[in-house]
């Protein structure tokens, strides 16, 4: 208290002046209508600039979050590509594309590219969305195709949890975007979450060891030797803006097959 005091006593001739400065401006403001309207200018422009210097700084920090995001998404599809040009891999040939349409555009279960036929994409290619699995191409225009998604409650996905775990069944959960089932995995297998979940290569539509997501929860039943996972997806449909798409001989020759069986009209 003594301290305030000599400050106090220190500073009352500053104190007082600002005083007599508001409320001089405050009679000022009151009284003349052109400094009123002057002060009223100079509070607009004061706070227009201080948003305006808000609103940088948050595109800013926002523009940085950006960058990290697609640093790490291209750090991880060098990597993909990198382990698909290994000795002795299938070769699969990757390009890219721009996201027409998404699973989260009216609920619709499909994707829809910017390229087609006449750009070099074909059906049966597997399609990965910020470094995560996604899809495969089902039909082709000459410069649309159409992907199938993981969302899409009528198809089944090879995957694993870990990588060595067993080959299981991933499907969609109707009406949701971010989220899929993983069934029949069995009560032996240590899951916990935050695993990851990685596609195993045997239906042909992507390479092995391509992240489809992590764990969320499990449940168990005591009547049953198998456990359900709720997978959390990374290929994040709605904020998915850019693709790539992967292609080997393989998908071509399955296509083909299925083709082949498909019954005509």
């Amino acid at each position: 208290m003594r301290n305030l005091l000599a400050l106090l006593a220190r500073t009352h001739r500053w104190l007082l002046f600002l005083g007599l400065w508001g409320v001089a401006l405050g009679w000022m403001n009151t009284t003349y209508s052109h400094q009123r309207t002057a002060m009223s200018k100079w509070s607009l422009r004061a706070s227009g600039s201080w948003l305006e210097t808000i609103g940088q700084v948050s595109d800013w920090a926002q523009l940085v979050e950006a960058n990290e995001l697609v640093m790490l998404e291209n750090a991880r599809l060098r990597a993909t590509v990198e382990r698909l040009r290994e000795p002795g891999a299938t070769p699969w040939t990757s390009s890219h594309a721009r996201v027409l349409r998404s699973p989260s555009w009216q609920g619709s279960p499909w994707m829809v590219l910017s390229r087609g036929g006449q750009d070099g994409l074909a059906p049966g290619a597997g399609v990965i969305s910020l470094g995560h699995a996604a899809g495969k191409i089902v039909d082709t225009t000459a410069h649309e195709s159409l992907v199938l998604t993981l969302t899409h409650p009528d198809a089944q996905w090879s995957v694993r949890v870990g990588r060595q775990g067993q080959a299981v069944r991933l499907l969609a959960r109707k009406g949701d975007v971010r989220r899929a089932a993983v069934m029949d995995v069995p009560l032996a297998q240590l899951v916990l979450p935050g695993d990851t979940v990685f596609t195993t290569g045997h239906d042909g539509v992507f390479p092995a060891d391509i992240p489809v997501g992590t764990v969320e929860d499990l449940a168990r039943s005591g009547a049953d030797e198998f456990q359900t996972l709720t997978v959390t997806l990374g290929a994040n449909f709605p904020a998915s803006r850019h693709v790539v798409c992967l292609a080997s001989a393989r998908n071509a020759r399955i296509d083909e097959l299925l083709n082949a069986q498909a019954p005509q009209p």
